[in-house]
């Protein structure tokens, strides 16, 4: 009896068992991470091959934002760290499962709610910087998420105010 390869016996299986299996060898998925994850430490490459932070579809919309901001700001690496950080913890938070083009406002407020502390825990209110920092980062996130197409900063801001 021959030993046959993984993927030689994954080749014979059914369509709808193949989908089944986990996609390890996913070259785009692998080369997006690779490039948003440029020039950074392994941390943010950890976060997004982590699949108990990030399902592959998140981690892929995830690394084409960060590759986008590259291109259009090229943002210091400890804004790409933070970023990789809240967008990981938000869908951890919320359901690794749930795409972030179907998550809602009370899905972000829920987790941005996680932020808050109460007078007695934080009598300075410092937590009050961390819930803003997120809030300007997942507004940022999924502004580009949903108006992809918008170019204009004041179109985008129009948009999200009306």
């Amino acid at each position: 009896m021959t030993r046959r390869s993984k993927k030689s016996i994954a080749k014979s299986l059914p369509l709808s068992l193949r989908a089944l299996l986990p996609k390890n060898d996913n070259k785009l998925l692998k080369n997006k991470i690779n490039a948003a994850v440029e020039g950074t430490k392994r941390f943010c490459e950890l976060i997004l091959r982590d699949r108990d932070r990030l399902s592959d579809e998140n981690a892929l919309t995830v690394s084409n934002y960060i590759i986008a901001m590259k291109r259009e700001v090229n943002p210091r690496l400890s804004y790409r760290k933070s970023t990789i950080q809240f967008i990981a913890e938000l869908s951890k938070t919320i359901g690794i499962t749930k795409k972030f083009i179907d998550m809602t406002r009370d899905d972000l407020l829920s987790y941005l709610d996680k932020c808050r502390k109460p007078e007695n825990e934080d009598p300075l209110h410092k937590w009050i910087g961390s819930y803003n920092t997120k809030l300007v980062v997942l507004s940022r996130f999924f502004k580009w998420l949903h108006y992809p197409n918008v170019d204009d900063p004041k179109k985008k801001e129009r948009i999200m105010c009306t």
